[in-house]
């Protein structure tokens, strides 16, 4: 069983004059404690699925997609801090409080800057291989470049060409699944389902400042192989922002949902369970 197979709500929340396509299942109670997955750069709700079904029921799950990405609506322009406030517009729709945030890559860097404006909304944060300019070591790793524009006239072709940024080992069935979750149908074809004009990623020299500000009880969970973060920067990372465990999956790559979700739901378990 898939996520999608579960009982969902798709929510269109406005946020600036943009709609932002939000998944959410429900707990098994009212009561139930609420997870929010936060997805990369150019990626979408459906990078969580394993997760989404592993977690379903326990929690009132919500995942959001930003604005260019998924199923939410292109903007004219994207600025620095589009995400974090992208999230605020869900947090008031949804009018949530939320227990558990799980955020990944650059989802985990806007949910940062999210956090430390609205301390009192979040009771947890576990960042996942996300990149914050701090310590010696300042080299920025190879991001994407400009959207891929290119439309497909075959589903199938387009499905086998898919890739993750950076291409790393995922399970055939789950990269198949993820791509084909991944497509919009457009004039003449398919294309992948982000805006190609989402900017090139912009480094701030003010992510020093900004892990120490925060406020939220936060573990950091390092993919060992990723070539995203290392093991320095981490550390750093984790010390700055005070974080209560810094976790290393030492042969693991940057999407460690898509590679292996089991050994990432198990730890999440164990550190919502600390």
């Amino acid at each position: 069983m898939t996520a999608m197979d579960k009982k969902t709500i798709q929510h269109r929340v406005q946020a600036e004059g943009v709609a932002l396509n939000v998944f959410e299942w429900p707990g098994y109670s009212p009561d139930s404690p609420v997870m929010l997955l936060v997805h990369g750069y150019r990626a979408n709700a459906h990078w969580w699925d394993e997760v989404v079904t592993a977690f379903a029921g326990h929690y009132r799950i919500v995942v959001p997609e930003f604005s260019g990405m998924g199923l939410s609506g292109w903007r004219e322009r994207y600025d620095h801090w589009q995400g974090a406030r992208d999230l605020a517009a869900v947090f008031d729709v949804l009018d949530i409080v939320v227990d558990i945030a799980v955020a990944h890559s650059w989802g985990g860097y806007q949910m940062l800057g999210f956090c430390c404006d609205n301390p009192e909304r979040v009771r947890q944060l576990i960042l996942v291989d996300s990149f914050f300019m701090v310590g010696p070591d300042q080299d920025i790793p190879a991001g994407a470049p400009i959207g891929n524009t290119r439309v497909y006239a075959d589903k199938h072709e387009a499905v086998q060409r898919f890739r993750t940024s950076p291409r790393q080992p995922i399970p055939e069935p789950r990269r198949v699944a993820l791509a084909e979750a991944s497509l919009r149908e457009v004039e003449g074809g398919w294309s992948w389902s982000y805006d190609p004009q989402l900017p090139m990623l912009d480094p701030s020299d003010d992510d020093e400042n900004l892990l120490r500000a925060l406020e939220t009880p936060c573990d950091f969970i390092l993919a060992g192989s990723g070539g995203v973060v290392s093991y320095d920067r981490a550390k750093t990372t984790a010390d700055l922002a005070a974080c209560r465990s810094l976790i290393v999956f030492e042969d693991a790559h940057h999407h460690l949902m898509l590679e292996c979700p089991e050994r990432l739901v198990k730890c999440i378990s164990d550190l919502v369970d600390e």
